[in-house]
Order: structure tokens, then sequence, then C-alpha cells
């Protein structure tokens, strides 16, 4: 009877620790992904930030241009820049 005992509660740390190492994988692995897709996003967010920046300054530099320019203005009052 004791050996038995002895057996089941063997049998009950190994199923504790398999539980254990499953838990700590899936925590490591979802840290993990979130700080790759944090990162990704960081720099898709710099590089867009980068992009519409210089296009916003490209649009204020033809609108300032616009004034003296009455092509440019037509042209820019045609697709809503203006």
């Amino acid at each position: 009877m004791n050996a038995r005992f002895e057996q089941i509660m063997t049998f009950l740390w190994i199923i504790t620790a398999i539980f254990t190492t499953i838990t700590v994988a899936v925590i490591g692995f979802a840290y993990w992904d979130r700080r790759t897709i944090i990162r990704k996003a960081r720099e898709e967010t710099l590089e867009y930030l980068e992009r519409e920046g210089k296009l916003k300054t490209l649009i204020e530099v033809l609108r300032e241009k616009s004034k003296t320019d009455s092509e440019l203005t037509e042209i820019l009052r045609r697709f809503n820049l203006l």
C-alpha cells in the first residue's frame, strides 16, 4: 500500500513538472512574439512618419509655389490639395 502511494505521488510530481514546463514555455513564447511584433510595428510607424513628413513638406512647397503659378494652382485644386 505504501509503495503504491509513493508511485502515485511520484506520478503527480512528474505531471506537475510537465505542466509547469509547458506553462513557462507558452509564457516565454508569448513574450517573445509580442516583443517581435512591437519592434516591427515601431519600425513601420517610423518609416510611415518619415514618408508622411516629407510628403507634407512637399505639399506645403507646392502650395507656396501655386501662389505665383496659376497652372499649378489648378492642378492642386483638381486633386483637393489646395
